[in-house]
């Protein structure tokens, strides 16, 4: 399990364009989500200006973190990060995301309809 005080600097090594405030960097009880927080908006801004290869990393380090991550991490994903995107994600960023991601929003949309 990737251990959640590392979040930020995983993302960050992935993710070269996308800094973290400092305080989001020291381990510190809900961070996980402030963290998941600033990199949605990272990759809604890469949605928005239509970087797909961008996005398509964005989306495939998401799928790692949702399958090696804590509950608190998976939960942050699944509320934070899928959350934001979802109003976002047309035909072509919809194809762009992993099975495991894909999965998550259909959920996440079932639980909207209901």
């Amino acid at each position: 399990m990737l251990p959640d005080s590392k979040i930020s600097q995983l993302i960050g090594l992935q993710i070269p364009g996308l800094t973290f405030p400092a305080e989001q960097q020291q381990p510190v009880k809900g961070s996980v989500s402030k963290v998941i927080h600033t990199f949605a908006d990272y990759t809604g801004r890469m949605i928005r200006s239509e970087q797909l290869h961008e996005v398509k990393r964005c989306f495939n380090v998401a799928a790692v973190l949702y399958h090696n991550g804590s509950s608190a991490l998976r939960n942050a994903i699944e509320s934070a990060f899928m959350y934001t995107l979802s109003p976002l994600l047309c035909g072509k960023h919809k194809e762009l995301l992993p099975v495991s991601l894909k999965n998550v929003r259909i959920q996440h949309l079932q639980t909207i309809a209901i």
